[in-house]
């Protein structure tokens, strides 16, 4: 099997942006490695993007899955005062925004909590890689 050269921040845009309301999604190119983004104005795609076995639909993480990696990072920092305001924001109304809310009251916690998120990320796309039988070497 051929190794693929796949961009990791663009997959890992893939995963954190879901374009399926607005009917589009994003593709990985099978062939080289591409992601490509399907959106209303998009240009330059193949015509049979959305019928080709060649181009993969990338799909969005789940909400569910989301709100696991801000509880997993909860998870990761022990017992504090931040833990206590992180949990009582997952445990309330509109949990993410009340998550980020409380991450930038700590100078240090929003740099944790995105390594932490990128690296989790990153663990899911080689998951979705070896799921779709692709041998991938990581690029920037």
């Amino acid at each position: 099997m051929t190794i693929l050269k796949v961009n990791r921040s663009d997959f890992i845009l893939a995963l954190k942006t879901d374009l399926e309301s607005t009917g589009g999604g994003w593709y990985l190119d099978s062939e080289t490695g591409e992601i490509l983004m399907d959106t209303d104005g998009a240009e330059d795609l193949p015509e049979d993007l959305h019928e080709n076995a060649r181009y993969r639909l990338i799909a969005a993480i789940p909400s569910h899955v989301a709100f696991q990696l801000m509880e997993d990072f909860v998870d990761s920092l022990g017992q504090s005062e931040v833990v206590s305001g992180l949990r009582d924001a997952l445990d309330r109304p509109k949990p993410f925004r009340r998550f980020k809310d409380v991450l930038y009251d700590y100078p240090n916690l929003p740099e944790a909590w995105f390594a932490f998120e990128e690296q989790a990320l990153a663990e899911l796309s080689a998951e979705w890689c070896t799921e779709n039988d692709i041998d991938v070497e990581w690029g920037l």
